[in-house]
């Protein structure tokens, strides 16, 4: 976090055009991006303005339900305060970088679903007729407790100060109660995260889609219900990166002090594997220990001990020693889609609408790279799939 010049800022032009390049990679032609476009430069230098006098404000979110598979509520930042996300997550990123694990798969670079499937198969291996110990959190994002990761977040850039010293100066950081010396870089990450980690997004939002169904979600995943010092938003790039900082220490805990050789992570799903079903049930017991008294987080119920020889069910996949399978349930999501694009197309007579014959070819190519990194020639010939050159001439198979 330390920059490499005492005087190097966080909030200059430079640093906050590069966000909104690496924002813009991934948010092409939405609604928000062009509006912020339309006066580029003065909008860029606006943000800068406000970062720079502390009198930046979170704008309105969008809040609507996914179903994919599980109803859940999703809060979408505005374009402009995604571009400071990305700021944050610049500065901060090379410093965690060095401290997360390796085995730790999601929002990384160079990381992702099919590396770690690669690697829990390759850990299988590893302890060949052994058994694997699965787990989840129980509603994640949900019970991520701000002031613990506040508090993490402050003690890493106090670490990072103790060991770049800068002057002997005290200042009291944005937001909290905590002192320490620190550079006008680090005050500016500190200021950025409280603001960012303790924002209340049910305050400032509209909703799109049916409002009503916010009534089907359980009081516990949903911020409109929970306590103000719990739970980040999903959607945004910062939970998902704070998801990981988060973790961390738990992470080095398994690793460093437990000793444990292989486990690995993806979000709040995470697997160790072991010739010892004993050793397991002992680190069982350990992980919900330190996961509470710690990290005031809870395992879901289903804990899943079992031999490779039952097949591990992980990220779409059944990953065994020998093979890897696609899961059933995205095969039946996949069919059940197919079908009613199918039964759409028939239904228009040859009138269906470029954009709608677009969206589902992303369905199937992202159904397609997913079942290509497992065995699955005989699935390929079975669910069918359509020619994007000519998407009308299907195989209904």
């Amino acid at each position: 976090m330390h920059p490499k010049k005492e005087k190097e800022k966080m909030f200059t032009f430079k640093n906050v055009y590069q966000a909104y390049k690496d924002c813009r990679k991934y948010k092409t032609n939405t609604l928000n991006a062009l509006k912020f476009e339309q006066n580029l430069l003065e909008n860029l230098w606006d943000l800068v303005y406000d970062l720079q006098n502390r009198s930046y404000k979170i704008g309105t979110s969008i809040c609507f339900l996914t179903h994919s598979p599980k109803l859940r509520e999703v809060f979408a930042a505005d374009f402009r305060d995604r571009v400071v996300h990305h700021l944050l997550i610049n500065a901060i990123e090379p410093y965690y970088e060095k401290r997360f694990i390796n085995d730790i798969y999601n929002n990384r670079k160079g990381k992702g679903i099919h590396q770690a499937v690669k690697r829990a198969q390759k850990f299988m291996h590893k302890t060949s007729k052994g058994y694997y110990l699965q787990l989840d959190i129980k509603g994640f994002f949900y019970n991520l407790d701000k002031n613990i990761l506040f508090k993490m977040l402050f003690d890493d850039v106090q670490r990072c100060n103790k060991l770049h010293p800068t002057d002997n100066k005290t200042s009291q950081s944005v937001g909290c109660h905590f002192n320490a010396p620190f550079n006008r870089h680090d005050k500016e990450i500190l200021y950025l995260a409280n603001r960012i980690i303790y924002h209340d997004p049910t305050r400032n939002y509209n909703f799109k889609g049916d409002q009503s169904k916010l009534k089907l979600l359980p009081e516990h995943k949903t911020l409109f219900k929970l306590p103000k010092h719990k739970g980040l938003p999903i959607g945004n790039l910062t939970s998902q990166f704070f998801g990981n900082v988060y973790m961390n220490r738990f992470d080095n805990f398994l690793k460093r002090e437990l000793k444990v050789k292989h486990y690995l992570r993806y979000v709040d799903d995470f697997v160790l594997f072991d010739h010892s079903k004993e050793r397991l049930e002992k680190r069982l017991l350990q992980i919900r220990g330190y996961l509470k008294e710690n990290l005031a987080l809870n395992l879901r119920e289903d804990v899943k001990l079992k031999p490779h020889s039952s097949g591990l069910d992980f990220l779409g996949y059944i990953i065994r020693e020998d093979y890897l399978l696609t899961r059933q349930r995205v095969v039946n999501n996949y069919k059940a889609k197919k079908a009613v694009y199918l039964n759409s197309y028939e239904a228009q007579r040859g009138n269906m609408s470029l954009a709608e014959i677009k969206k589902f070819l992303s369905v199937q190519a992202s159904f397609v790279s997913h079942i290509q990194h497992a065995n699955s020639f005989n699935l390929m010939n079975k669910v069918g799939k359509l020619d994007e050159n000519n998407p009308f001439d299907y195989d209904r198979t």
